[in-house]
């Protein structure tokens, strides 16, 4: 089953234009908060639920980290996370994402991407899942893409990850003859 988010567009959209405006202002100094305005504005954030807006903060930091690695020409870049491992009894669950972009919005295939860190963009897309309902949290696959005219889609897979097959069991050790018998 996939499923595209669409509502997301706007906030890639913010997020595309926003990374050139923070890169040109990269050598000012970042203004300082004033005192007790910070914690004011994370008590009026709402919590995180399904059906809400995801905050455009995670789009964001998703996408500069993506950019990092972008050449000039790049027409869509996209990611896929695999899940490669999960301890049902603490449910950890491991990942694998591949990264590629392509100077040519048909081209499928593209080249390898090598962005900020798989493990930041890994964060990232886990923290979106307390945007999606109970039920499709536990996709086993997911793939972002994103377009130069800011065109977003994020498709999630929910087919059962099938665990690694089991290892043969060991061939018992052969039994030695007794020396001491007599063998008929």
């Amino acid at each position: 089953m996939k499923r595209s988010n669409r509502p997301l567009f706007a906030l890639f959209i913010a997020a595309l234009f926003a990374c050139p405006v923070n890169a040109q202002d990269a050598q000012k100094p970042e203004a300082q908060p004033q005192s007790g305005s910070a914690p004011a504005q994370e008590a009026d954030k709402p919590k995180p639920g399904p059906g809400q807006e995801p905050d455009a903060a995670i789009l964001n930091r998703i996408f500069a980290c993506l950019a990092e690695g972008l050449p000039q020409d790049w027409k869509k870049t996209w990611f896929v996370i695999n899940e490669v491992g999960r301890d049902e009894a603490s449910g950890a669950r491991k990942f694998e994402a591949n990264f590629f972009f392509a100077t040519d919005v048909k081209d499928a295939k593209g080249k390898p991407l090598t962005p900020c860190g798989a493990q930041r963009v890994v964060e990232g897309v886990g923290a979106l899942d307390a945007y999606l309902p109970e039920g499709q949290r536990r996709w086993t696959g997911a793939t972002f893409s994103f377009m130069r005219d800011g065109a977003f889609a994020a498709n999630y897979d929910f087919t059962p990850r099938k665990p690694a097959p089991a290892k043969p069991a060991a061939k018992a050790a052969a039994k030695k003859a007794d020396p001491g018998k007599k063998q008929k």
